[in-house]
């Protein structure tokens, strides 16, 4: 599938948005930073009624900061196995894919596999959030690695694969988790369960924004989807790929998506 220009992304499809879902590593941010264009564009969606939810593999302790701190509407985290929500009153809450004690038991499981392999691979770590995440395992290949370890990445890739392990890349770490879901199975949930969006209120009523092969079960079934500009790095390993594409990359790609969107809602 060809990805279409920004300007392509018709003023009518814009009107009707109520939620953008967006990867936050890289989509969100850039350069490791989270530009101010960036927070102006989430300040600006939440005053004229989109609401913004993070979809992330970040570890649960950085998207508890994120749906504090932010003006966002709750973060999907440790790609789908929970999700932060706020109250009326802005408490936090946390909805687990499966019991969360069931989730802490497997997470243990999987770190001592990861564990195993990483011994073949010396410059891959543990992500330093790792302590943090209350449900998968992360492996760092380009945040504190530098230059990033591309090969090494994509040989533990195949060796955690031949292990029947449920793994994923973004473009930071390496994601092991337990298998039945992902950011599109959390999402759709959230957006049923906590919203009250049908599946076609789904389709019509929300957008998703990512920048990396992680993101491809919710480019596959959001008709509505952007890749921010730093996407072209990936785009020829990956099945599913955004309809659209900003000019910039990272964070200020996102806020090149919100004023596009804000300036057709206006007419």
């Amino acid at each position: 599938m060809s990805i279409h220009d920004l300007s392509e992304l018709a003023s009518d499809d814009c009107k009707g948005l109520r939620f953008i879902l967006t990867d936050f590593d890289d989509t969100l941010t850039w350069e490791g930073q989270l530009p101010v264009e960036t927070l102006r564009a989430l300040t600006v969606l939440k005053e004229n009624g989109v609401k913004v939810i993070p979809v992330t593999g970040g570890c649960a302790g950085w998207s508890d900061m994120i749906a504090r701190a932010l003006p966002v509407d709750g973060v999907i985290t440790e790609g789908g196995a929970c999700f932060i929500g706020k109250t009326l009153d802005q408490h936090l809450t946390y909805e687990f894919w499966r019991e969360e004690s069931v989730m802490r038991a497997e997470q243990a499981r999987l770190l001592n596999e990861v564990n195993k392999v990483l011994v073949q691979f010396p410059r891959l770590k543990l992500a330093r959030d790792q302590s943090y995440r209350l449900t998968d395992v992360a492996i760092d290949y380009a945040q504190d690695v530098k230059p990033a370890a591309i090969e090494e990445k994509n040989a533990c890739l195949e060796a955690l694969t031949a292990l029947g392990l449920n793994v994923k890349a973004s473009s930071i770490h390496i994601n092991v988790c337990s298998e039945g879901y992902d950011k599109f199975s959390m999402a759709q949930r959230v957006l049923s369960q906590a919203y009250g969006l049908s599946e076609v209120e789904q389709q019509e009523q929300v957008l998703y924004v990512g920048d990396a092969p992680n993101d491809e079960s919710m480019f596959a079934r959001f008709p509505l989807s952007v890749g921010v500009a730093n996407i072209v790095e990936h785009l020829s390993i990956m099945t599913y790929r955004p309809r659209y594409q900003t000019s910039q990359p990272g964070g200020l790609g996102f806020a090149e998506l919100a004023d596009f969107i804000l300036v057709a809602r206006s007419f």
